[in-house]
């Protein structure tokens, strides 16, 4: 009885084991069919592809999609980097929407897509239309915008539309754009409901954070705010006095998502000023939430915080909601000492009670020792090294010019070019620069 009792278990393990394998077997295939049918060529279809530095173009290119499929149409929407060159080559109609950030910098995951367009891909059966979302106070308005569209045309593609260019997400320019798409395919007009939701909040309080300074003023604002949910990295977008009319202004969230909503804002510019100088206690802002799925936090990996000035903003968030017990380090620059210690008290207390691990502070104005944040991670190389192989992902917030293009050169010279490029495609670098 025990001999046939063994010999049972035996073949019940053997049955298990094989079901397991199969199992596995079926997975891999099944992923493997996506994947195939996701790359596979759409026939005669509408392509709508995005790219997308806080979400607004990627949310403008789904609606788009959304309304053509509506309409009747078969159309397939992507960001840039996820489409394939059969897919262009298949497709009779495309229409992009595409922002440009900075100094005619494209969206972080599709830097390489004109890099690898090839140069002898035929487009010439091909209506192409690019919808361009950026800045007019940057030189380079909409230049990624514009740089698509003249390597499409270069491979044959026709203009189907001139390029539209939309500043500061205005209303009324989108609203043009979704009316001439709506004519020429027979769409029906977006409803109220699909626009972007535009929530209140009252200002509490407002703190100087720089009294004294040279610098500009830098303010810290307390909203109460009701049913509003947003993701550590998220910014909100405001208009001067509640005016859509008046370009508006993004600003990140300095602080975990709850009943009270932060932000760090330096006094400069029109939307600024009534924020930090006009705005009284009580009285109400109009807003609504950017996504920023590049800039969102991994809570499972150690953090590198890096940032400046009113960067802090995007920074503190993520501190914030970053979980007990875990790893993080700050490295934060300011002008002088004496005047810009900003959240001094705040940032001491996380590092006393074991919140921060390590905060490195930079003054380029310290009469002793000038330094800005890159010098601090030249200093702290072997520590930088340490944290990124034990899986540490990197943070950067702050003005572009300056601050946000020395810290690449810098990394890129500590790492190598290679290893920051890994980064970057893994998701272990994550920038909010403007």
């Amino acid at each position: 009885m025990d001999q046939l009792t063994a010999e049972y278990s035996r073949l019940l393990w053997a049955a298990v084991v094989l079901l397991a394998y199969l199992a596995l077997c079926g997975r891999i295939w099944l992923r493997q069919r996506r994947q195939a049918v996701s790359d596979a060529p759409l026939a005669d279809c509408i392509l709508v592809g995005w790219a997308s530095q806080g979400g607004a173009a990627q949310q403008l290119a789904e609606q788009l999609q959304h309304q053509l499929q509506a309409a009747g149409y078969q159309a397939h929407c992507a960001a840039l980097h996820r489409l394939s060159h059969a897919q262009l080559q298949a497709s009779r109609t495309l229409l992009f929407v595409a922002s440009t950030y900075g100094e005619g910098q494209p969206p972080e995951h599709a830097r390489a897509f004109l890099h690898q367009l090839p140069t002898g891909i035929d487009l010439s059966h091909a209506s192409v239309q690019v919808l361009g979302l950026g800045d007019r106070r940057y030189p380079l308005f909409c230049q990624f915008a514009r740089q698509l569209q003249d390597a499409l045309l270069e491979r044959g593609a026709q203009q189907g539309w001139p390029l539209l260019t939309v500043d500061n997400q205005h209303p009324q320019d989108i609203a043009s754009w979704q009316a001439s798409l709506a004519q020429r395919f027979n769409l029906s007009p977006v409803p109220a409901g699909v626009t972007p939701d535009e929530y209140s909040a009252i200002l509490l309080e407002r703190t100087c954070l720089n009294p004294g300074s040279n610098s500009p003023g830098l303010f810290l604002l307390r909203f109460r705010v009701h049913d509003v949910s947003w993701q550590t990295g998220d910014t909100i977008r405001v208009c001067p006095f509640n005016n859509p009319q008046l370009s508006g202004r993004e600003y990140s969230i300095a602080s975990a998502c709850g009943e009270q909503l932060e932000l760090i804002v330096r006094l400069a510019g029109q939307c600024s000023s009534w924020l930090c100088q006009t705005l009284e206690a009580g009285e109400q802002i109009v807003f609504r939430v950017c996504a920023k799925p590049a800039f969102r936090t991994v809570d499972t990996a150690p953090a590198i915080f890096i940032g400046a000035g009113s960067g802090m903003a995007g920074l503190r968030g993520h501190l914030q909601a970053r979980p007990i017990g875990s790893h993080n380090w700050l490295l934060f620059g300011e002008r002088c000492p004496e005047t810009d210690q900003v959240l001094a008290e705040e940032t001491g207390n996380w590092l006393m009670n074991g919140h921060l691990q390590y905060l490195n502070l930079a003054f380029s104005r310290d009469p002793q020792k000038p330094a800005y944040v890159q010098d601090c991670l030249q200093k702290h190389q072997a520590r930088l090294l340490e944290w990124l192989d034990k899986g540490a992902v990197l943070y950067l917030c702050g003005s572009l010019q300056g601050m946000g293009r020395s810290v690449e050169t810098v990394l890129t010279g500590l790492l190598g070019a290679s290893r920051f490029k890994a980064l970057k495609q893994q998701g272990r670098y994550r920038a909010d620069l403007y």
